[in-house]
């Protein structure tokens, strides 16, 4: 018999789980929360690219006013206290090709706007919006336990006439039987991707709940990015005496008597021994078709019988760009403007253009430059393209033709942006997409969706996924649960699933346990390796097992510089794996992490997740190549290191590039280092020409008997890359990129 440790253990660190810990722990409840990732949040996060801080996930959010539950929940977890949120402009923009119109915040204002573009249509939109406020109006008091909803049944219609009345018909019908003009549908529900991607199997009272928020409230951004809300919610939880660790994957809810019990996790990254933590009550914020594959076969096929006919949502597409300059000195003049293309006739054709070709499916533009978001430095801009996506746009692709369709989708959007805002395409600096598998790859959501199940109406409202599960003491938060998706939803959801777990738990004494976090640990020394470069070395975290070529995730931890940063780095390992040690270098910078790295002291603490990457010799057959610029010479040294032990036999070449000698990590142990077959070029652009196929030819001489690993910028490695592929005499499998996974 197992004896609970924690009050509830928490599978997951999105918004729900966040909020479901910082609730119990408020309460005085005992929490470990058990993230996968090395970062905290689900889509609510943020990334670093170049100088910009790219926004996952948050274009806006809405309410924090009076009728919005979520508002109440951030004054009971003192988040408006410690997170800034920065109010838009305006709610959105529509533009079509014989349409365009910004609909502004406020419900007069709304309705004042929509009344003198659309006069014939006053008193249905007045009626309209009505109708939608009284559905939110009436949400707060609906029960969200199922038993209640069915003691319930037969007052419904009194208690809740509005939500009753809405149940009936979807958002497209309800839209159909209000409105005759097609551009006053479309414009009402211009952000349907916001929760869905067909309004004729929208549910109206989701949709009507989330949109009288938006316009009544506003929209919101909060400032800095949406991973200082994850950040401060994770806070909040260790201060109030919960645990929250990254980087650890649950692997199986342990059941026992039929009840859930806890957890087994190990290390995400690495080959650590799993652990076992047991609980009162568990909490799933992870998509609940995986938290069945995380069951025992009869609780899985019990909970299966629950989900497996639901509809799943559909998933999102996201363009992430960097733009030179403030983009607003191109015309660009609202916050978001959703586009709709001219074969868009009426808004039953929505669901059809959501799965059209790019070229003309519906998109919006995010540009943060209209508000101060603090994600890229006040001389350039940031700015986000979306639309809905689907995992079967990119079925079946090799890794390189998913790679080739990626940039090919990217440059269709440009082409479409650049339309609207001519010039636009010059300003652009740097740009990643994000398709449904980069959301299934981080998440672990099937199909790729941030949205959980389908809103549509029978799985919306009562017939939403409760968040108490079939299998006793084992509770759902997050948006595969009521209410729903989006930011507000998984929010809310955390808020309502602690509640429920918090009356059923007791007072009983847990079993005392402290589980160390092995990814903490300290800063031994820091070495001047070459000009503006510099090594740190730390502690070997317990069970780092690695591969020589590899790179690890570096987070500081307290770091002493935050504009316009993230505090971790993806940096390749220099120490090999035989060394009691584990060694980074980088380059100094402006950037305030680098800044922050700069101001560290011995004995002071990071947290180190990993391994990741396959960058390694272990397929080297023949004659090695190592074409390496800057700071990309990091992994080289454990690599050769390798190579020395394993008594390689074919000559090993090492091309490295840098402006000056001074610049040149490492160069001197390069010149004496004592390698059979090892042969070094250094080549310094200041007074040399720079690497290019003229140059390898001068030292390899035969193509064919070499393999080619480049590492190094994007520009460096792209360009040495397409000259070897260009090459006839060169197998492309000969030819590794280290591109940090």
């Amino acid at each position: 018999m197992s004896y609970p440790q924690f009050d509830s253990i928490i599978i997951g660190g999105g918004l729900g789980g966040l909020v479901a810990g910082a609730t119990l722990t408020k309460r005085g409840r005992k929490v470990l929360l058990l993230e996968q990732h090395y970062v905290i949040g689900g889509c609510a996060t943020t990334f670093k690219r170049k100088d910009f801080v790219m926004e996952v996930g948050l274009h806006e959010m809405d309410g924090l006013y009076e009728k919005d539950l979520k508002n109440d929940i951030f004054d009971y977890l003192d988040v408006k206290k410690n997170v800034e949120f920065i109010k838009v402009p305006e709610l959105y923009r529509l533009s079509s090709k014989d349409f365009d119109f910004v609909l502004p915040h406020g419900h007069d204002n709304a309705l004042k706007a929509l009344s003198d573009r659309f006069p014939k249509e006053k008193k249905n939109i007045e009626k309209f919006l009505l109708f939608m406020d009284q559905i939110l109006t009436e949400l707060p008091s609906f029960p969200t336990e199922k038993w209640k909803q069915m003691i319930n049944l037969p007052i419904m219609p009194l208690r809740f006439p509005a939500v009753v009345k809405a149940s009936k018909k979807t958002l497209g019908e309800w839209l159909d039987h209000y409105f005759e003009d097609e551009n006053l549908k479309f414009l009402l529900q211009a952000n349907l991707l916001y929760y869905h991607d067909d309004p004729y199997t929208m549910s109206m009272i989701y949709f009507a709940a989330a949109q009288t928020s938006y316009i009544s409230g506003g929209g919101h951004f909060i400032k800095g990015g949406s991973q200082k809300l994850s950040d401060y919610l994770k806070e909040y939880i260790e201060k109030n005496g919960g645990q929250v660790l990254l980087g650890k994957k649950v692997n199986q809810i342990i059941v026992e008597d039929k009840k859930a019990t806890g957890v087994i996790f190990q290390d995400h990254f690495n080959s650590s021994e799993p652990q076992k933590v047991y609980a009162k009550k568990v909490i799933a914020n992870a998509a609940v078709p995986v938290v069945k594959n995380m069951l025992p076969p009869n609780e899985a096929k019990k909970l299966g019988k629950s989900i497996d006919h639901l509809e799943k949502a559909c998933s999102l597409l996201s363009i992430y760009i960097g733009f030179k300059s403030d983009i607003r000195k191109l015309g660009s003049e609202n916050y978001s403007t959703f586009f709709n293309d001219e074969s868009v006739k009426t808004i039953k054709d929505a669901a059809k253009n959501a799965k059209d070709d790019y070229s003309k499916r519906n998109f919006v533009f995010v540009d943060y430059n209209q508000i101060d978001a603090e994600l890229a430095p006040k001389d350039k801009g940031f700015g986000v393209i979306c639309s809905a996506d689907y995992l079967t746009d990119w079925d079946n692709l090799s890794p390189e033709d998913y790679q080739k369709k990626k940039e090919e989708v990217v440059q269709i959007y440009f082409d479409r942006l650049e339309k609207f805002l001519p010039g636009i395409k010059n300003e652009i600096e740097y740009y990643e997409l994000a398709t449904s598998k980069t959301i299934n790859r981080y998440t672990g959501n099937p199909m790729g969706t941030p949205y959980g199940f389908a809103q549509t109406p029978k799985q919306a409202g009562m017939g939403r996924l409760p968040m108490k599960s079939p299998i006793k003491n084992l509770h759902f938060a997050g948006a595969w649960t009521f209410p729903g998706g989006g930011f507000t939803g998984a929010i809310i959801s955390g808020f309502l699933s602690a509640n429920l777990v918090d009356q059923k738990l007791n007072y009983d004494k847990l079993e005392e346990v402290n589980i160390k976090d092995q990814s903490i640990v300290k800063l031994i020394e820091k070495n001047i390796l070459a000009k503006d470069t510099i090594e740190l070395v730390y502690e070997k975290p317990d069970s780092f097992d690695y591969k020589a070529g590899q790179y690890a995730i570096l987070e500081l931890v307290d770091p002493k510089y935050n504009d316009i940063e993230i505090p971790h780095r993806p940096l390749s390992l220099v120490s090999h794996p035989s060394e009691k040690v584990i060694r980074f270098a980088m380059r100094s910078s402006h950037s305030s992490y680098k800044k922050s790295i700069d101001a560290m002291k011995i004995n002071d603490y990071s947290r180190v997740y990993g391994p990741l990457g396959k960058f390694n010799v272990n397929d080297a057959n023949k004659g090695i190549a190592f074409i390496v610029s800057g700071i990309g010479i990091t992994p080289i040294l454990p690599l050769l290191k390798e190579l020395e032990e394993k008594k390689y036999p074919h000559p090993i070449y090492l091309f490295y590039s840098n402006k000056t000698e001074e610049s040149a990590a490492y160069h001197q142990d390069f010149l004496k280092m004592d390698l059979p077959n090892f042969n070094y070029v250094p080549v310094f652009t200041s007074v040399d020409k720079r690497i290019d196929a003229n140059k390898l030819k001068e030292h390899l001489h035969q193509w064919e008997d070499f393999q080619y690993y480049i590492i190094g910028s994007t520009e460096f490695s792209k360009s040495i890359k397409n000259q070897l592929i260009a090459n006839p005499y060169i197998n492309m499998n000969d030819i590794k990129v280290d591109d940090f996974g």
